[in-house]
């Protein structure tokens, strides 16, 4: 073993205080952080501190505050500022699905954009949650996940030979009445926007998730990332079904140890372990202009060590066997969670292996 990695056996069942795990193996790619072109060289830092060889910016998302902005104007800023860390940091291009409000056209020119996007240096296509919550198209109508004005995109997606990942829904709490007894209250105050209760506005999660499977079925010949545990981490057991049906289908655990952790470890244990080959490390990390944010919130300009401890929370639940320690993002809840203590053969897969063959990059030296 590399001298960066561990023994598993030195860490499984440490105590409480235990603040010094590294991820087996010795080197990590986190498949899924936003970063804003400021925020580049403190991202290398964190990364270096933490193993992280490379990093999936899985979303063209840039600007601050309220001037966040995706689509092209976003993709584009955010490419030139990675060019010089191509070994480093992979770009998903993203769309602003409000063009296909504002633009009769938007169905026909949207493969076009996404080979463009893919020539100036994009390694996937990620699309928002706001694909079957809200985008609407020119007649102001809901565009479903599965709406066939959308496969040209996903056939040249095919052509390109570039993965496509899809966030659909949000947390099951996100779609139950905003009130103080909801498991998620805290969040959703800090983040009102992200309530989707009303049944007048947003289509239930069981419609999204149908919608997006079908996309997954249809199209056997693309390569789909399904972020956020596929959505539903709440329910591993249909996640799993999901992977088992669906060849083509991968997944990332981006923001979602913490409910992950909710589920018996051994229940952990046995669906990591069992789709080892189809799980890859992500953390939802977020690097924005004006403050970082781990996973959910808050907004807050963390140091370098208070990042290695969020970090460090994604090792022990993955490699140890601890009991009844914090999640990393506690504002998600205030439950406790324990280690399920995967063998080294299935960590290195999910922390590197599945990503690096997923995106294919040995094509840019990474290693």
């Amino acid at each position: 073993m590399a001298a960066a990695s561990i023994s598993l056996a030195g860490i499984s069942g440490c105590g409480p205080d235990q603040n010094d795990i590294k991820p087996a193996g010795g080197r990590v790619i986190d498949a899924h952080v936003h970063i804003t072109p400021d925020k580049v060289k403190k991202a290398l830092q964190v990364m270096d501190d933490n193993l992280i060889r490379y990093a999936v910016v899985i979303a063209s998302l840039s600007g601050k505050g309220d001037d966040l902005y995706t689509g092209d104007k976003a993709f584009y800023e955010l490419a030139e500022a990675f060019k010089p860390y191509r070994n480093r940091i992979g770009l998903h291009y993203t769309y602003d699905w409000s063009l296909a409000e504002s633009d009769p056209d938007f169905f026909s020119k949207a493969p076009d954009m996404l080979e463009k996007a893919v020539r100036a240096g994009a390694i996937a296509l990620k699309n928002l949650k706001q694909l079957g919550l809200n985008a609407k198209d020119s007649e102001g109508k809901l565009i479903a996940i599965d709406d066939p004005r959308l496969f040209p995109i996903w056939e040249r997606a095919e052509r390109l030979g570039i993965p496509v990942a899809f966030h659909t829904g949000d947390p099951v709490a996100f779609f139950k009445p905003w009130e103080p007894g909801n498991e998620r209250w805290e969040e959703l105050e800090l983040h009102p926007e992200w309530s989707f209760a009303d049944p007048n506005k947003y289509p239930p999660l069981e419609t999204l998730f149908e919608q997006v499977n079908n996309v997954y079925r249809k199209f056997t010949g693309v390569k789909f990332v399904a972020v956020h545990v596929a959505g539903y981490s709440e329910n591993i057991k249909a996640v799993g079904r999901w992977l088992d049906e669906i060849p083509n289908l991968w997944i990332d655990t981006a923001a979602r140890i913490g409910e992950l952790g909710k589920h018996p470890s051994g229940e952990g244990h046995e669906f990591f372990t069992r789709n080892q080959d189809r799980i890859m490390f992500g953390t939802d990390l977020a690097y924005w202009s004006e403050c970082d944010v781990q996973g959910a919130g808050p907004c807050k300009d963390f140091t370098v060590e208070e990042h290695r401890k969020f970090y460090e929370i994604h090792w022990r639940y993955l490699q140890t066997t601890d009991k009844v320690f914090d999640h990393p993002t506690p504002i998600q809840g205030k439950w406790k969670i324990d280690g399920i203590g995967l063998d080294e053969v299935s960590l290195k897969k999910i922390y590197w292996d599945n990503a690096a063959r997923f995106y294919k990059l040995d094509r840019f030296g990474v290693s």
